[in-house]
């Protein structure tokens, strides 16, 4: 019996000692690696910068972004004084985020992609803010002061005014893809969606239950067609792009997320000192980081937040569905954000068969 006891003690203590080697083993692995995770993300670090220090970016381009935004700016400017446009469309405090902090104004549109660039734009003076940016009743509510509240004009003209800018057409394309025809949301088509086909289709008021199912069988049975699981708007219940189209052309201002910039932002009453276009917002976006935070931030992949700019063939997908006097109203109603901004209403006329250059 005791001869047993003595050979089970050593087998315990071997298991001891087998099972301490095995950790200490396991540990001095972890710790490595976590050593060359940590190097491997500063040698990233390192690389990033030094392709940033190569480009060069802080120095030959910094200028010529910064002339480029003055040039633009002036060139606007001088647009608006021969249109004799500051009178017409005074700004409206609602629009405007102001950072007293920062001496820094934006001018600011509803969208979800906008919140997303708004975020990315200011990344380090935003970073507090992030969860608290809303939209409600036309007002943003965040902890930043707006000129309403303050009642006083001279903070139009802070050191940074800031707005970002989209083709006309590219807006209208992707807030009808989002919020009518490719979503799950169904709150747009509660709110807009049925009061367009109120207006716009006959059939609209008599479609009953029975026929909407009808429709939805048919959106099924298309194998060419991709249909978002829980959207029981699409089309071709929902309203179509010529449909909205034609309620956008009757109420031009009835929602920023289509108004036109010369309203909703007034170019022409204030001094826009960056105004960034969205076809080239990866780098001009980073370009203005650059200029608010720091020469040593990094360069960020706003493609990952927001979607990419529509190509001629998308948009023309769209507003080739519309004839020429309705393409016509289009380019009427956006006409001046067209020639302020250097955008083409050629473009989306081209889009139509019936179109022929003036």
């Amino acid at each position: 019996m005791e001869s047993w006891r003595t050979s089970d003690m050593r087998f315990v203590l071997t298991l001891l000692v087998i099972g301490s080697i095995a950790w200490t083993i396991l540990i001095i692995v972890l710790s490595r690696n976590s050593q060359y995770s940590l190097a491997a993300s500063k040698e990233r670090e390192m690389q990033m910068r030094d392709e940033v220090a190569d480009d060069p970016f802080p120095s030959e381009r910094m200028e010529a972004f910064m002339r480029g935004m003055t040039e633009r700016s002036e060139s606007i400017q001088t647009k608006c004084s021969t249109d004799a446009l500051s009178t017409q469309y005074p700004p409206n405090a609602r629009h405007f985020i102001l950072d007293k902090s920062q001496e820094m104004l934006y001018c600011a549109l509803p969208s979800t992609r906008s919140v997303r660039s708004l975020s990315l734009l200011f990344s380090k003076k935003l970073r507090r803010y992030r969860h608290s940016l809303d939209f409600q009743d036309n007002i943003y509510y965040t902890d930043f002061q707006y000129p309403e509240r303050l009642q006083i004009p001279e903070y139009y003209n802070v050191s940074i005014r800031v707005m970002v800018v989209r083709n006309p057409a590219d807006r209208l394309v992707v807030f009808y893809q989002s919020h009518l025809e490719n979503t799950a949301d169904t709150n747009y088509y509660r709110a807009l969606g049925k009061i367009i086909l109120e207006k716009y289709r006959d059939t609209a008021k008599t479609l009953s239950a029975t026929e909407i199912h009808k429709f939805l069988a048919l959106v099924d049975a298309d194998p060419d067609r991709e249909r978002v699981l829980g959207n029981p708007f699409a089309n071709p219940v929902g309203p179509t792009f010529t449909e909205f189209i034609k309620y956008v052309v009757s109420k031009p201002a009835d929602d920023e997320h289509w108004t036109p910039y010369h309203q909703h932002c007034a170019p022409c009453s204030i001094d826009y000192n960056f105004i960034l276009r969205f076809e080239n917002i990866e780098e001009e976006g980073n370009f203005f980081r650059i200029f608010l935070d720091s020469p040593n931030s990094l360069p960020i992949k706003f493609t990952d937040a927001i979607d990419t700019p529509f190509s001629l063939a998308e948009v023309c997908s769209y507003f080739s569905q519309l004839d020429k006097e309705l393409l016509s109203r289009v380019v009427e109603v956006y006409r001046i954000d067209f020639h302020l901004f250097g955008y083409s209403a050629d473009e989306i006329l081209t889009c139509s068969d019936e179109y022929v250059r003036q």
